[in-house]
């Protein structure tokens, strides 16, 4: 479930399910998350561009929080999104964040635990291609917290309770206390989905304590993220409907990522802050970025992938077939974790991204009539507008 650590002589809670919303939430909100995810503890983030709040079940043998505040919480706009970071507790133990459009936690990116669950998290968001990573110790996350001018924010009980929490503060050192057993577009069905990590991450814990073999199985991307087509028309719905002026700002630049449109607009002349299109104003007051959340993408994907060798070679053939560059990466398996010794056994219980491969190539006309559906494991994650046309990026995941 969470931990509890001890860095700079404040004790941190890490390891929470987190939830987004359009405006603060009411205390019958956070009721009802916290009833769904079967959860008492709860915090609430007013992030510098994302209101959310995070959910976890008491610690065991304590009543109540206390002076308790949110890891998770204190670093998501400490770095620009999109970032993940992995940081060693202890020996044996990391914590992993991931943090992603609005610098928002993402609703399983706050995870802490053993090898297995942060590779099991890694899977998760292997989808994503473009993060920042970020790894280091405990005295890393200690200067890190040190240069947060932000203040903390507080782990909370939903239900009342006068019983501190036991202080059991030593500087330098670290608290661990394992539970019994083990953005506003993130909307209430990324709770329900929630529900069913909790409980396999219980069940994995109950598997640790009783000295199991693990095998951890983390549904594809390929199964959680629409396939390339219908991502594709969701983003050319919305950029085909923009204006090429709008009181005055002319529109300059537009991207998409896998949940939203981002679009730059630029001031002319005559044109005036008090009467711009919607979205953050730049310091100097001559810039706006808007950003449009995808709609219509429930739909996912089948994983339909086959060897990583033979799938590139059909996305080779299709950009060769209408003469575009094709860019195209394979990525080997990641590195061990940070502080953590090369394995030797039980490597089979340790899950690993699958094989894939990322793309990138430019079309000088609208790609938007583009079919890729037809390529195996093939997944788009990146449009943008560039001098020339526009950029794409994306993944082949294959066997």
């Amino acid at each position: 479930m969470a931990n509890i650590i001890n860095i700079n002589g404040r004790q941190w809670l890490a390891g929470m399910a987190w939830c987004s919303f359009e405006d603060a939430p009411s205390k019958d909100e956070l009721k009802e998350d916290a009833g769904r995810l079967k959860s008492d503890w709860y915090s609430v983030r007013i992030g510098e561009n994302a209101i959310q709040s995070g959910f976890c079940k008491p610690i065991e043998g304590l009543n109540h929080p206390g002076k308790v505040f949110s890891l998770a919480s204190m670093l998501a706009d400490s770095k620009e999104q999109p970032w993940l970071g992995i940081f060693k507790i202890a020996d044996g133990l990391w914590w992993y964040i991931a943090v992603r459009d609005g610098n928002a936690i993402l609703p399983d990116g706050d995870v802490i635990g053993g090898e297995s669950e942060i590779r099991a998290a890694q899977e998760r968001h292997a989808g994503y291609t473009d993060w920042k990573y970020v790894e280091g110790d405990m005295e890393f996350l200690s200067d890190l917290i040190n240069e947060i001018e932000a203040k903390p924010t507080p782990v909370k009980s939903l239900t009342s309770s006068n019983l501190p929490l036991v202080p059991i503060i030593a500087a330098g050192t670290i608290l661990i206390m394992l539970a019994g057993g083990g953005y506003a577009w993130w909307h209430k069905k990324q709770v329900n989905e929630e529900i069913e990590r909790v409980a396999a991450m219980e069940k994995m814990r109950a598997a640790m304590a009783g000295n199991k073999p693990i095998a951890v199985v983390a549904p594809s991307p390929l199964l959680t993220t629409p396939p390339p087509d219908a991502w594709l028309h969701a983003c050319g719905a919305i950029i085909s409907k923009l204006p090429m002026s709008l009181y005055g700002w002319t529109f300059d630049l537009v991207s998409c990522n896998q949940t939203s449109v981002n679009v730059s607009w630029i001031r002319q002349d005559g044109a005036t802050v008090a009467k711009r299109p919607e979205g953050d104003l730049s310091v100097e007051g001559d810039k706006v970025n808007q950003v449009i959340q995808l709609t219509n993408l429930e739909q996912k994907g089948t994983d339909q992938s086959i060897e990583l060798a033979k799938a590139q070679l059909e996305m080779l053939t299709w950009a060769q077939s209408i003469n575009i560059p094709l860019s195209l990466t394979q990525n080997l398996p990641p590195p061990p974790l940070p502080g953590a010794a090369p394995k030797t056994t039980g490597a089979e219980n340790v899950p690993l991204p699958a094989p894939h491969a990322d793309i990138k190539f430019d079309v000088k006309v609208s790609p938007f009539s583009l079919r890729f559906n037809s390529i195996p494991g093939l997944r788009l994650t990146s449009l943008k507008s560039t001098s020339n046309g526009w950029a794409l990026e994306g993944v082949i995941y294959g066997r």
